[in-house]
């Protein structure tokens, strides 16, 4: 489920839990780009460069040299680095904990796309059906490997240009990236999915590549979204074009590397970078060469991606936000009165919303404890909420960064402030940036400088606040009592979205009961992750796909029925 604390958890659950860290997902704070996973995320500002002040600060060396020996100007297409055709525009991108330039990359031009796309088709045919599975395999063994050497320059680029803290950006943020790469090796290690299957009647059916295939990835997992996107299509033979989040351009340009380094051929992989709306997400989701668009962000911009796409009638996959509820039963606690079990599932319910900076789309947002325990609920999670630390990206540690930007701090400002004018309780955190230790002045010169949010715990929130019902995306939690388990059904399904629901009891009948009630794709019961082959998705505002697994495959196929194989 959500990623915890990576280093306390065992093997075992570290290898399951990974591969739902993404989804991720999510994801645009503006239409048809993937910035934050949110519908109601602030309006960014017309130029992008007014998102931060000062100049590039004193970066580590070795991370600035890894940084100039990204291709920034360039876009990937057919094969090599193209310099932008006519864009003259460029993304500056802003170190969240430090809020100073670190990069400037190219945007890539309308005629840029175009040629990238152009280049996918060009490739799509040879690579979909006169290159063997075997073959595709080997390319992609050989770009793990390549991503496994490089593991801490692509570790620091997405700790500078996002915000994860280093330790998590080395265990979860490359962890996922290299887990989704070695589960679609091993879903495809028989080849089934592209195989033929006689139906009887003398017909079989073959899953074949859709084509080319258009990727738009967010910011807040930008290596696990990449890898469960490129990697399930290309294994297919789908030939792709992706276009990484502004916000975290630079590990994309090192994957592209990557990409070339392995030897994919020219046209296979295609890499542009920009924004979403009246720029290179529009464009590629309109664009009569492209067969299909996987999107990942938010409600509102998937439903401009689909009508974007709508004329062409290519496929659009959307993966977008939740308001995923966690549910805690009294059944939990022991029977001699032990509150440990009970008390635990607070605490990790309030580590697990905050993680990542509260910037995980299926993030257990809303925690709904029994009445009768209620105040003591409160009183853990206030002192979990007060725990979590809050400290630089560059620092090792079990804490929580920055938001990526300084427009995601105003917006989650922006719901604090909410919550309070509109009644909701104030228990821990609040507006404005973290407060330091007085004995601590570097500390708060850092908090000063970045986009730091304190973690904030809201209590005696009602179904009809802002709060409880959209996705802030943001170190938020809102906490509220229930009297029956039908009551706490009711509220965990009273949202528009469904992605993952949460819930710890110990009663099986509850379990399986609940596993059919609660209106998400997916169910997490008692902390236990899914297994690395299950599929990634929501219901409702959520999304439509499937991401990982033989799911993940399928979404790049196409199914064909064939008769009249075995006739003379």
């Amino acid at each position: 489920n959500i990623p915890g604390r990576w280093t306390k958890r065992s093997e075992e659950m570290r290898a399951a839990l990974i591969l739902l860290l993404a989804a991720a997902y999510v994801v645009a704070l503006i239409p048809a780009q993937s910035n934050a996973c949110s519908d109601h995320a602030a309006e960014e500002a017309e130029d992008p460069s007014s998102c931060a002040d000062g100049e590039s600060p004193d970066l580590d060396p070795v991370v600035k040299q890894w940084i100039m020996d990204l291709d920034t100007d360039s876009s990937y297409i057919g094969g090599r680095w193209v310099k932008s055709d006519g864009s003259e525009d460029t993304i500056r991108v802003i170190d969240p904990s430090a809020g100073n330039e670190i990069a400037k990359v190219r945007v890539a031009s309308k005629d840029d796309v175009d040629l990238a796309v152009k280049a996918a088709r060009k490739a799509w045919s040879s690579w979909s059906f006169d290159t063997p599975l075997s073959k595709r395999r080997e390319l992609v063994s050989r770009l793990l490997d390549l991503y496994n050497e490089q593991d801490e320059r692509m570790a620091q680029l997405m700790s500078h240009e996002m915000g994860s803290p280093i330790t998590e950006a080395r265990e979860a943020q490359v962890g996922s990236g290299s887990f989704a790469m070695e589960q679609f090796l091993y879903e495809t290690d028989d080849g089934d999915f592209e195989e033929t299957f006689d139906i009887g009647g003398d017909t079989a059916i073959i899953h074949e590549s859709i084509g080319v295939a258009a990727l738009i990835t967010p910011w807040n997992w930008p290596m696990s979204q990449v890898a469960l996107k490129v990697i399930p299509a290309l294994l297919v033979g789908c030939t792709v074009v992706l276009k990484p989040s502004e916000e975290a351009p630079l590990s994309a340009l090192l994957f592209g590397q990557m990409i070339h380094a392995a030897g994919f051929p020219p046209g296979v992989f295609n890499l542009v970078n920009g924004y979403g709306r009246d720029h290179a997400g529009e464009w590629l989701s309109s664009h009569p060469g492209v067969d299909m668009v996987s999107f990942t962000g938010s409600t509102r911009a998937g439903r401009e991606v689909s009508a974007s796409a709508a004329p062409t009638l290519k496929r659009v996959s959307l993966e977008m936000g939740g308001k995923g509820a966690n549910i805690i039963f009294d059944d939990v606690i022991g029977d001699d009165g032990d509150m440990s079990d009970f008390r635990s599932a607070v605490e990790e319910g309030v580590y697990d919303a905050m993680n990542n900076s509260g910037q995980t789309c299926n993030a257990p947002t809303r925690l709904l404890v029994p009445e009768e325990h209620w105040q003591y609920a409160l009183d853990v999670a206030r002192d979990a909420a007060l725990a979590t630390e809050v400290a630089s990206s560059h620092d090792e540690g079990d804490h929580i960064g920055p938001v990526v930007s300084l427009a995601q701090y105003e917006r989650v400002q922006r719901y604090i402030r909410l919550g309070i004018e509109e009644g909701a309780t104030l228990i821990a955190g609040g507006p404005g940036k973290p407060i330091a230790p007085d004995d601590d002045p570097d500390l708060q010169r850092t908090y000063d400088s970045g986009y730091y949010v304190r973690p904030t715990l809201f209590a005696n929130c009602t179904k009809t606040m802002t709060v409880w019902r959209e996705e802030i995306f943001g170190p938020v939690l809102c906490v509220t009592p229930y009297r029956t388990e039908d009551e706490a059904v009711g509220l965990a399904n009273d949202t528009p979205y469904g992605l993952t629901n949460y819930v710890h009891t110990y009663d099986e009948t509850r379990r399986r009961r609940l596993a059919r009630k609660l209106r998400s794709g997916m169910v997490v019961f008692n902390g236990v992750g899914q297994a690395p082959n299950a599929p990634f998705g929501g219901v409702g505002q959520s999304g439509n796909s499937r991401e990982g697994g033989v799911w993940g495959l399928e979404d790049y196929c196409v199914a064909k029925s064939v008769s009249g194989m075995n006739t003379k």
